[in-house]
């Protein structure tokens, strides 16, 4: 397995995100926000600095983040975004692109599948994997459901989130077990649901060294990336502090299982 930290969860400047990484031993990033601000609302000048303090770093930018096929932006809006993201993959050369299921203007699910295929198309000429998350609040709310829209399709796999499947009222593991051939990439995080908050990861209610194990008995040899959502708890304490916290639980519970990551 890979492990990569999505950045802004760790820090809000590239520096800060870069100081939490090397306190965790950590040289992947996934990228959404620097600064606050999506990649999409930075110049090309500001993106090439970013790489170019990311190189310096020996840091590699693994999965930059999109919200195409999100909601509740317009199609049209999308589109262009998704254009937009093709050209900033080209600036950071990282090996992924995420989206999300909403791709269609009436949410009708050959239309989806005809616009995945388009984005499909255009991503393997630049040789960028896309890869869908289930997201809540969208067409495709688990792993699943994000598989029965991509199957037909080889330049995009499903990016598997436990938090969004869990909220949305699905059974984690039943929801992994059946996309799990075309699961290439998994967020990360845990929660308490007594206290209603995000928690170290193996601290809360998710069961993350059960689904450490189950990955492990799969052979799994995808990608991993932390998204801890701790900095939504309002605690007062830093992000590279709650992160610090969260991957120290999470290396313990991967020399517990025998699991190694790079």
């Amino acid at each position: 397995m890979r492990l990569a930290v999505v950045g802004d969860e760790i820090g809000t400047s590239i520096e800060e995100q870069i100081e939490s990484l090397k306190e965790a031993k950590i040289n992947k990033i996934e990228i959404r926000k620097i600064d606050d601000k999506y990649l999409w609302e930075f110049s090309k000048e500001e993106l090439y600095k970013f790489k170019e303090i990311l190189d310096k770093n020996k840091i590699k930018v693994l999965t930059i983040d999109s919200p195409v096929g999100k909601k509740p932006i317009p199609y049209s809006r999308k589109v262009e975004l998704f254009d937009i993201y093709l050209e900033i993959c080209e600036i950071f050369n990282n090996e992924y692109l995420r989206i999300f299921s909403n791709l269609g203007e009436n949410m009708i699910e050959e239309e989806i599948k005809e616009n995945i295929k388009i984005v499909c198309e255009k991503a393997s000429k630049r040789k960028i994997k896309l890869i869908m998350e289930n997201e809540r609040a969208t067409y495709a709310k688990c792993p699943s459901e994000c598989l029965k829209l991509i199957e037909k399709e080889k330049n995009i796999d499903v990016l598997c989130d436990l938090e969004n499947a869990f909220f949305e009222g699905y059974d984690i593991y039943d929801s992994y077990e059946k996309a799990k051939q075309r699961i290439k990439y998994i967020h990360l995080r845990d929660f308490d649901i007594k206290n209603n908050c995000y928690a170290c990861l193996g601290k809360g209610d998710f069961d993350i060294e059960k689904f450490l194990k189950k990955l492990k008995e799969d052979n799994y040899n995808g990608e991993i990336s932390i998204e801890t959502h701790l900095p939504m708890n309002n605690s007062g304490r830093t992000k590279r502090e709650l992160f610090i916290d969260s991957i120290k639980s999470f290396y313990e519970i991967i020399k517990k299982l025998e699991i190694e990551v790079e």
